[in-house]
């Protein structure tokens, strides 16, 4: 009875994500449209830096969608640290931070390919019908 409870709980939760997928793709297809319009706009108008900056701080928060919705439909480490690593590159690209900020926030992008190039070995990470990411020689011994 309670693995039964929670194979349902786990598959309610699955299922979730999914929609918040689908909500989030949705938002990131209106406001795609809403930067297409803002660019050009810009092309008309050449002498607004501040608006190419507003479009390159959007566009980067579509990619950081765009990868949340991997990270939300494949549960692997991979994806988790491409989410982080572009929400560091928007960090230091489009914000305006101290040198300190800025050599502490590349030294964590360092940090995280570090790790996925290292410590990660996607072919040795399979994902199991249930969800979760095992190593291989895990679902084989099954």
């Amino acid at each position: 009875m309670r693995k039964k409870l929670q194979e349902k709980m786990f598959e309610s939760s699955y299922i979730f994500e999914l929609l918040i997928s689908f909500v989030v793709g949705v938002g990131i297809l209106i406001f795609t449209a809403r930067l297409i319009v803002d660019t050009a706009n810009l092309a008309i108008s050449f002498d607004k830096v501040d608006s190419m900056v507003k479009i390159l701080d959007d566009a980067i928060i579509l990619a950081i969608g765009a990868e949340m919705i991997k990270m939300l439909c494949k549960h692997t480490p991979e994806t988790i640290i491409e989410v982080l690593a572009f929400a560091l590159a928007r960090q230091l690209i489009v914000g305006h931070a101290e040198p300190l900020q800025n050599l502490i926030t590349v030294i964590a992008i360092a940090i995280l390919f570090a790790v996925r190039r290292f410590l990660l070995k996607n072919q040795d990470m399979v994902e199991t019908p249930d969800g979760f990411v095992k190593a291989e020689n895990e679902v084989q011994g099954e």
